[in-house]
């Protein structure tokens, strides 16, 4: 009887550990989780895969896997070519109904191909035609939260895209923002 009762609680006591170490790897992947929605996740791309934002190359995204997984990431695979284009400054009205505010942004466009460089610098002023268009059309209210912004960002992606032809224009960055 004596050799019974020492069994049991040697056996709680392996059972606690697993326990904890089962517990550890729970907390350590809904960390991970966590990290790469926060941090590593494309900007308005949804779990559905709808038309909520861009959607990140295959590439990058089998890149983004192997490093979470902790391997090296494939070499064999051609990485996109990102180059940033500065398109120039623009100044509009607003469409708020007084019409006394005005709106400078400067921005920058990162594009996946190299000669999507060229092609914007070559519709340069119908790039600029359809930002002025698009900016005159927003109110204060609009473009004062942060939402408003990244919208805004998300459209002038939109509209760079359509002018191109096809999807090149992966990110857009005010580098000036002013309302006054």
């Amino acid at each position: 009887m004596a050799a019974t009762e020492k069994a049991e609680p040697k056996r709680s006591g392996k059972f606690k550990i697993i326990l904890i170490i089962i517990i550890l790897l729970l907390l350590l992947s809904a960390g991970a989780g966590s990290f790469w929605w926060f941090q590593l996740r494309e900007p308005g791309a949804s779990l559905m895969g709808g038309s909520g934002g861009a959607s990140p190359a295959p590439e990058a995204s089998q890149d983004a896997a192997a490093a979470s997984a902790g391997a090296a990431p494939a070499t064999d695979i051609p990485r996109p070519v990102v180059n940033n284009v500065a398109l120039p400054t623009v100044m509009v009205n607003l469409a708020d109904a007084a019409g006394n505010r005005y709106l400078k942004v400067g921005m920058e466009v990162e594009v996946s191909a190299a000669d999507a460089v060229r092609d914007i610098q070559a519709q340069s002023a119908r790039i600029r035609d359809a930002i002025i268009i698009l900016l005159s059309s927003k109110t204060y209210a609009e473009l004062s939260s942060s939402d408003g912004k990244m919208q805004l960002k998300n459209e002038v992606a939109s509209r760079l895209n359509q002018i191109l032809g096809t999807p090149r224009v992966v990110r857009v960055y005010f580098t000036d923002f002013v309302v006054q």
